[in-house]
């Protein structure tokens, strides 16, 4: 692929992430458009997965099922909760992309945090390396009201909080 596409391509797998949770169709299973990743493509982060790198294929949930799942579980104390800031800078192996992410709760309440990540990608433009970061002081507090939880998680801990929160509510994907 060449340069001048794969950064384009970067820009819109950065700009499909924004729009499927901006329109708030990830809650519904949608997934993010032109998002492939290698066979050993890894996740980190110090929040979700503390001190851990996660090979996608080998966790139990996937990717977008696990967006989808933390999507639907935030919704039902915020129902409007989406990004209202969106910045990206692709490049050639990669991008970086800053949200912050705002919503307000049934109760009234209206809660926000920045969320970064860091995405690496192979010379097609498949994902090698995708980390996330957020800053407790406000994710914290936020995903507390949220889901009843707080991090930072290890392994599977995150997924099982939202697992808890859907229980609770008696959700279903």
């Amino acid at each position: 692929m060449e340069l001048v596409d794969r950064i384009a391509k970067h820009r819109r797998m950065a700009e499909s992430y924004r729009d499927k949770y901006i329109l708030q169709t990830v809650q519904e299973g949608d997934s993010y458009d032109e998002w492939e990743f290698t066979d050993d493509a890894v996740y980190t982060s110090p929040y979700f997965v503390a001190e851990q790198e996660l090979v996608l294929k080998d966790v139990a949930t996937s990717f977008d099922t696990a967006a989808t799942v933390e999507a639907k579980a935030y919704s039902v104390v915020f129902p409007d909760w989406k990004p209202v800031e969106f910045k990206c800078w692709p490049a050639d192996n990669g991008f970086v992309m800053r949200n912050r992410w705002e919503g307000t709760s049934v109760d009234g309440e209206t809660m926000g945090f920045y969320s970064i990540s860091f995405v690496e990608t192979n010379d097609e433009a498949q994902i090698t390396h995708w980390s996330t970061y957020v800053n407790d002081e406000e994710y914290g507090p936020f995903l507390e009201k949220a889901i009843g939880a707080r991090g930072p998680f290890h392994g599977e801990e995150y997924m099982q909080a939202l697992a808890r929160h859907f229980e609770k509510h008696s959700l279903t994907l």
